[in-house]
């Protein structure tokens, strides 16, 4: 039994009174369930039952839908909800200049911001009791827990009210510990900073012994407290072994039994490992850590309401409770929260902190999001590539964790008015912070709330990790005033200089030393070669002495057999055990992509096969796969053009294919359409984009410049394109949208020979239309109860009148797919019964079609429930459909057969395989053919994560692929497991 809808709490607001007449409109139509409503609707009952449930303004769209499906009246709805909507927005305009902003956004809280910090008054009472009983404590808990404001603003004001307070010195440890905590303590101790590192270095009881300094004109009783905040930063930005150890020795020494020293450290839960991999460490945690959890309900009330309060504020009702169910039980969204708090505060309607205002923000989720989004674009499009770069160095990448920030020197980045601008605004929006000499991102939660940062980290994780050893390296060589000992040569010159041929970012210091690096290792090749000419005179004189091994040839006949015997046995043992390796392979292909490509390339080498490409294609392609971050995409029928809607973020986002991978250009507005299936649509030549708009409109882009996509017209009254003709000037369209008792059975064609005025040409019969061949045959698919009718119209030279030419019935069966051959007298069409329990539910079916009469069925072949068909056309139409089947785990390829006109097959066969391609057990929301690449392109969803993978058809590209990421690391002690008995060779030439 359903159970029952929510009461609205009636306040008397507009929002309110618009929900309760969306419940009475429904309660006319006869009270239908919810359910039902969304078989009408075509959206989710959440979603039209969130509509009336009075807590937020619902889309047009999903109004429109509602009311639709209750026979109310679509225009009176619309014009409601408009002027709601205006109301609403209201509270968008400018902030009012009246005090200080009582929430500090993404930054963490300060001591000079205590006054605002709340909610968390137990804790730092439980942190002041524990660290006045122990010398050590380690305050855990995940990013955006709120760490660092409990010891900022939290416990570090406790400690310096208390009568007997100590001296705090509080830092966070960067890329070298020692030296921040020098620079630290040195003021306190009158002592300069380099003096202060040189002591520290030059014993583990330093600290202990400067500490005590501290202690002089202070109560005997007041004992220094150091706290190092962010201490994960030893693992992730600190990269020399030895100072770590020396760092870690300062601290365990300080906390020793006659010490006057008090530490407190503050770590991300996630790098507790990390800490108890250091033997005294580990034992100095075991009693004294405490975790910062998610706060209360009532601890998150205080936290929002008491900073307004203090600001002569009002928090709405509505808007706390919002917020507390947003963020209650969440450990990581203070942050967020925090952030939303202030852009809502910015939006404030007199001294009242509304829902409506907290809405307009894009709410918890979109806020940060939001002002990211509106911060990047603002830039210029150079502009716009510096903070790509900038933002990339920012973040280090996580190994088996989160990805976290990196503290940047502004000697690292190149002194450029555009770079300068790009800080600016990003500082200006808080999501920056800058130190004295540096910059940072203010917090993680940014990494992992704004998508386009995630795309420009997942695109190339590889190269990002490239990136930084390559900055890392010619900081080096900068410090060691140039010194050619530090240059990098050989392989991995090779591997940096490869990668940095694209626009990387590279700031001049970076490509002076990939400069110099080269010119080094030119020279030492040519040394080489010097000493190779002088070895070729001495070998031509040993040649000589070949002439003595002639005596040895009647020896080595005799070994002839033998060494044949041991040729084959070797061969046997390579193939079986290439064999076996496979499916450990395979079954690595998600959880460590690059051992699964490691694993499958020495299958390859040993045994070169098509059971050993198959694994090597599918696990190089997991190995660069790339995270799109949206729910679907498509790509242009030329293969250059990838497009991704985002549905959360409202952003439909534009790729160029590249031979190597994907590169972001440019992204448009995507409105409402995607959670009701609406997807954008990209032309064949990839140069026009039709972009889902209010009330299934389609909006058209001008995308020729890819980087500077230009909006040119709307397509009215429309909401899906069914097909493009090939040379891009028409489109097929059909409504998706519409409730189905209001479904009309007709397609639309449009001229967009001029994309700035789109021009209504014909409507067709049917529905799902789409060009056979050319632009003059379209076919339309009309469904029937006892099995669907393809109907094959010729359009007539007028362009507006059509003709019925040729009839394709098929009985009990419904069709997806239709494709034609090039004069439209063969078509290949995609099947599927809709019984349960069929052994081949799934078909494809090849049929003579004859002007002014029926089809006749030439062969139908059948596929298990797990094969699903695709079909595929050329570009150009040219050549026959491609078929693809894909299954959970492969790809595969047929071959198309031609019939004679006896309906013999003359050329090619349905069941002839072409190709099989392991994709590696994943769902596949897209699967596309690009012939000029020679390789599949697949759009997969693996829990959740769309990702971008190019399947090569050629098994040596992929190995090449592979050993372009370098898989060859990851070899050793993969011999003697996985095949003994061979002897470890190269991989990768």
């Amino acid at each position: 039994m359903p159970r029952a809808e929510r009461p609205l709490e009636h306040d008397g607001s507009a929002l309110t009174d618009f929900a309760a007449d969306l419940r009475k409109l429904r309660e006319e139509a006869g009270s239908p369930p919810y359910r039902e409503l969304a078989k009408r609707a075509h959206y989710s009952a959440t979603t039209l039952s969130d509509a009336a449930g009075g807590r937020r303004l619902p889309s047009l769209a999903v109004t429109l839908a509602f009311v639709t499906a209750c026979d109310g009246d679509r225009d009176e709805w619309e014009r409601r909800w408009h002027r709601l909507a205006a109301d609403l927005n209201d509270s968008d305009g400018p902030p009012e200049p009246v005090g200080e902003a009582p929430y500090v956004g993404l930054s963490a809280y300060r001591s000079e911001d205590a006054q605002w910090f709340f909610g968390r008054e137990r804790l730092v009472e439980d942190l002041a009791m524990r660290l006045s009983t122990q010398r050590f404590l380690a305050v855990f808990g995940p990013s955006g827990a709120g760490k660092s404001s409990v010891l900022r603003a939290g416990l570090i004001p406790a400690l310096r009210s208390s009568p007997d307070s100590g001296a705090v010195v509080l830092f966070t440890p960067g890329t070298h510990p020692v030296r921040e905590c020098a620079i630290h303590l040195a003021p306190l101790v009158g002592a300069m900073a380099v003096a202060v590192e040189t002591e520290l270095r030059a014993a583990p009881h330093a600290l202990h012994s400067l500490t005590k300094q501290l202690r002089i004109d202070r109560p005997t009783t007041a004992e220094p407290v150091v706290v190092v905040d962010q201490f994960e930063e030893v693992f992730t930005l600190c990269t020399d072994p030895d100072e770590r150890a020396t760092f870690l020795g300062l601290l365990l020494t300080a906390i020793s039994s006659e010490s006057g020293c008090r530490v407190v450290l503050g770590v991300r839960a996630d790098f507790y490992s990390h800490c108890a991999q250091h033997p005294e460490l580990a034992a100095a945690l075991q009693d004294a850590q405490i975790t910062v959890g998610p706060m209360t309900a009532g601890e998150l009330r205080r936290a929002i309401t008491r900073p307004a309060n203090i600001a002569e504020c009002a928090v709405e009702s509505d808007l706390l409770s919002a917020l507390v169910a947003h963020t209650h039980g969440q450990a990581g969204t203070l942050p967020l929260l925090s952030h939303a708090l202030l852009e809502t505060w910015r939006r404030r309607k007199g001294n009242t902190l509304t829902l409506a205002g907290f809405q307009a923000t894009g709410g918890i989720d979109g806020a940060l999001a939001r002002t990211a989004e509106a911060v990047y674009s603002s830039l210029t499009t150079r502009q716009q590539d510096v903070a790509q770069h900038l933002l990339r160095r920012l973040v280090v990448l996580g190994e088996g964790t989160e990805d976290t920030r990196r503290r940047v020197r502004r000697s690292e980045l190149d002194d450029t008015p555009d770079t300068t601008a790009v800080l600016n605004a990003f500082g200006g929006a808080r999501l920056l912070t800058f130190g004295r000499d540096d910059v940072e991102i203010t917090h993680e939660a940014l990494i992992g709330a704004w998508p386009r940062l995630q795309r420009w980290l997942n695109a190339d994780r590889e190269g990002h990790r490239l990136h930084r050893e390559l900055t890392d390296a010619a900081a080096v060589w900068q410090n060691h005033d140039q010194d050619p000992a530090t240059l990098v040569r050989g392989n991995r010159l090779t591997l940096l200089t490869d990668w940095a041929n694209d626009d990387k970012g590279l700031t001049e210091l970076e490509q002076a030393f990939l400069q110099a690096s080269a010119a080094a290792d030119e020279a030492a090749r040519t040394s080489t070669r010097r000493q190779i000419r002088r070895q070729r005179v001495l070998i031509a004189v040993l040649t000589v002495l070949v002439v003595l091994a002639t005596g040895a040839f009647v020896y080595a006949s005799n070994a002839q057999q033998t060494a044949a015997q041991q040729r084959e046995t070797a061969l046997a043992l390579r193939t079986a055990l290439a064999s076996r390796a496979v499916p450990v392979a395979e079954g690595l292909i998600h959880t460590d992509p690059r051992r699964a490509a490691m694993l499958a390339l020495a299958a390859y080498r040993l045994n070169p096969s098509q059971a050993t490409e198959s694994p090597l294609i599918g696990a190089s392609a997991a190995l660069a796969a790339i995270d799109l971050k949206t729910e679907f995409a498509t790509v242009s029928a030329n293969s250059e053009v990838l497009v991704a809607g985002h549905p959360d973020t409202g952003i439909v986002t534009i790729f160029s294919i590249t031979d190597d991978g994907l590169r972001e250009e440019s992204s448009v507005p995507f409105v409402d359409g995607a959670r009701a299936g609406l997807r954008p649509s990209v032309s064949p030549h990839g140069k026009v984009l039709l972009s889902p708009g209010h009330n299934g409109e389609l909006v058209v882009w001008d995308i020729s410049d890819i980087r500077e996509p230009v909006r040119r017209a709307t397509v009215p009254a429309t909401t899906h394109v069914s097909g493009w003709s090939p040379d891009g000037r028409y489109i097929l369209t059909t409504n998706v949208l519409a409730v189905p008792k209001y479904v009309p059975d007709i397609s639309e064609l449009w001229d967009l020979g001029d994309p700035a005025t789109p021009v209504h040409t014909a409507t067709l019969p049917g529905t799902w239309p789409q060009f056979a061949a050319g632009r003059d045959l379209v076919a339309t698919i009309k469904p029937m109860p006892d099995g669907d009718t393809v109907v094959l119209h010729k359009l007539l030279p007028d362009g507006k009148t059509y003709e019925p030419r040729a009839t394709i019935t098929t009985p009990g069966m419904t069709v997806r797919q239709v494709a034609f051959s090039h004069d439209g007298r063969q078509a290949t069409l995609s099947e599927f019964k809709k019984e349960r329990d069929l052994e081949y539910p799934h078909s494809v079916s090849w049929w003579r079609t004859e002007w002014g009469g029926s089809a006749e069925l030439l062969m139908r072949a059948g596929y298990t429930p797990a094969e699903i068909p695709v079909l595929q056309v050329s570009p150009d139409g040219s050549r026959p459909p491609t078929v693809l089947t894909q299954t959970l785990n492969a790809i595969t390829m047929l071959d198309t057969p031609e019939f004679g006109p006896d309906r013999s097959i003359r050329g090619g066969s349905a069941d002839r395989v072409l190709s099989t391609t392991t994709s590696g057990a994943l769902d596949i929301a897209l699967v596309h053919y690009a012939h000029r690449l020679n390789a599949l392109l697949l759009v997969t969803n693996h829990n959740g994560k769309y990702e971008y993978r190019r399947l090569e058809l050629s098994a040596e590209k992929s190995a090449s692929n592979a050993c372009g990421r370098d898989v060859e690391r990851t070899a050793a002690g993969i011999w003697a497991t996985n095949f003994p008995g061979v002897t470890p060779f190269r991989l990768c030439p």
